[in-house]
C-alpha cells in the first residue's frame, strides 16, 4: 500500500502534461485531426478558420507570376507534413478585376471553395462547400465595398451545372494549380531575355506556344547565374533555368544562391 499515493497521483500528473502540450493557436488541432468524415457548413469554416490562423506556421510555395495578355495569376500553396492544406490562386486583370480563389483541403479532399471577386461596380463573395468531393452546398454575398459586403448574409445560391460537374471541374482546377507551381504542363518556362536597364534587372521567361505565358523576374541582388545570363544571354536562350523566387508585393523577386531564405543551382540541363 506505500504505492498507492504514487498511483493516484499518476492520472492528474497526465492530465497536467497534457494541458501544456496544446498548440499555440486554439484551432490548430483541427488541422491535425485525420478524418474528414461528413463535416457540416460550419465545421468546414471553423477548419478553414484554424488553417487562415496557422498560416505562418505552415510550408509555403509560391509560383511564379504569370502574365497573358493583360491578366496576371500567381498561385500560393500551404502544406502540413507534406499534405496540402490550402491553395490560393490570384488573379488581376489590370483594372477590370481582381479575383482570389482559396481551395481548402483535407486528406487531399476539396472541402471548401472561397471566391473573392472585385470589379469597378461592387465586390462578390462565394462559398462552396462539398462532401466526399460533391457538392452539397453553394452561398454567395454582393455589395459596393468591402465594408458593406461584411454586413451582408451569405444567400443560397443554385448552381447551372451539377454537383459532379463541379467537382469534375475543380478537380482539374486543382491540378492547373499544381502544375503552375511545378512549372509543367502549360507552365513549362524557358530563358528569353536577360533585360538590364538602368531602373531595374529582369529575367523574362517564355512558355513553348507562342501566345503562351512569359514571367518576369525581378532581380535586385545578383550572382554567378546573374552574371552569366548578363555576358552570355544567348548561351541561355531557350534553356529552362532553376533558380528560387519570392513573391514581394505581387511581384517575383530572385533570391540568389548564399540568400538566407533559400538557394538556387543555375542551368538545370
Amino acid at each position: 500500500m506505500k504505492h498507492a499515493p504514487l498511483l493516484f497521483a499518476l492520472p492528474l500528473l497526465l492530465s497536467l502534461f497534457a494541458c501544456t502540450q496544446q498548440p499555440k493557436h486554439p484551432q490548430a488541432d483541427l488541422i491535425n485531426q485525420r478524418t474528414a468524415t461528413a463535416m457540416t457548413d460550419d465545421e468546414i469554416l471553423k477548419y478553414a478558420d484554424s488553417i487562415n490562423a496557422n498560416l505562418a506556421t505552415l510550408d509555403k510555395q509560391s509560383s511564379l507570376i504569370f502574365l497573358e495578355g493583360e491578366q496576371s495569376m500567381y498561385v500560393e500553396k500551404y502544406s502540413s507534413n507534406a499534405k496540402p492544406l490550402l491553395y490560393q490562386q490570384n488573379l488581376d486583370n489590370k483594372l477590370i478585376s481582381n479575383q482570389s480563389k482559396k481551395y481548402y483541403l483535407k486528406n487531399d479532399s476539396l472541402l471548401l471553395l472561397q471566391e473573392n471577386i472585385k470589379t469597378n461596380t461592387g465586390l462578390t463573395e462565394s462559398r462552396t462547400f462539398f462532401r466526399n468531393n460533391i457538392v452539397f452546398k453553394k452561398e454567395q454575398r454582393t455589395a459596393a465595398n468591402e465594408a458593406a459586403l461584411k454586413k451582408q448574409p451569405f444567400l443560397s445560391v443554385r448552381s447551372a451545372t451539377t454537383a459532379s460537374q463541379t467537382t469534375d471541374n475543380e478537380e482539374k482546377q486543382l491540378k492547373t494549380l499544381e502544375d503552375a507551381l511545378a512549372q509543367s504542363g502549360a507552365f513549362v518556362m524557358h530563358f528569353e531575355q536577360f533585360i538590364d536597364i538602368p531602373e531595374e534587372s529582369i529575367i523574362q521567361l517564355k512558355g513553348g506556344s507562342r501566345n503562351g505565358y512569359t514571367a518576369n523576374v525581378i532581380v535586385r541582388t545578383p550572382d554567378a547565374l546573374i552574371d552569366s545570363l548578363q555576358k552570355n544571354p544567348a548561351l541561355f536562350k531557350h534553356e529552362k533555368l532553376n533558380f528560387k523566387w519570392e513573391i514581394d508585393d505581387k511581384e517575383a523577386v530572385y533570391v540568389p544562391v548564399g540568400a538566407n531564405i533559400t538557394s538556387a543551382k543555375g542551368l538545370n540541363k
